[in-house]
């Protein structure tokens, strides 16, 4: 898979978890508030402050990352990006995406596969291109958790699909149970 639609899958992957991830950077930065009312010394109150800025900075971009990928999806034409808003934003199974749309599992793959590149262009008209998402949410440890998790995936998919075509090639390959005969009379 290409590295724009490694990142895309990669924000669809998150989006369900940043809700939840804001509010408990919400209720780490209340604590460490909560904290600070004891700190005596200077460097302790700074300790806590930078701490505090950490939180509430990652929960602005949670909340950009959010807003970039309903935008996306606002933006994006809704036949090819309904399915995928079904997998990723309401965690639907691929066996409940089969019996919904009565279509192959192999089908339902191929449709996600054509939303995942059509969510990829969206974002990229929105000026979202791989390179400023890698910049923005980089760091961020649920995207790069996500990342590493999608990449796996990929690369187990790409040793699958190697595996069926060298199968696939043995098949044709002529055995011939005499080496030592002329191939023409």
């Amino acid at each position: 898979m290409e590295d724009k639609l490694l990142v895309a899958k990669t924000l669809l992957l998150c989006y369900p978890h940043l809700d939840d991830l804001y509010e408990a950077l919400t209720k780490r930065a209340e604590d460490c508030i909560r904290s600070g009312f004891y700190a005596i010394f200077p460097t302790e109150q700074m300790r806590i402050y930078g701490r505090i800025s950490e939180y509430e900075n990652r929960k602005i971009g949670l909340y950009n990352m959010k807003y970039m990928i309903e935008q996306s999806f606002r933006a994006g034409e809704a036949s090819s990006l309904s399915l995928l808003k079904e997998k990723y934003i309401y965690k639907k199974s691929m066996l409940e995406l089969m019996e919904k749309y009565g279509v192959s599992l192999r089908t339902c793959y191929r449709q996600i596969k054509k939303g995942i590149a059509a969510f990829c262009e969206q974002l990229e008209k929105l000026g979202f291109d791989k390179r400023r998402i890698i910049i923005e949410y980089g760091d961020e440890p649920l995207f790069q958790t996500m990342l590493n998790r999608v990449i796996r995936e990929d690369d187990a998919e790409n040793r699958e699909e190697e595996d069926r075509s060298l199968q696939l090639n043995n098949r044709h390959i002529p055995l011939h149970r005499n080496s030592d005969r002329a191939c023409c009379p």
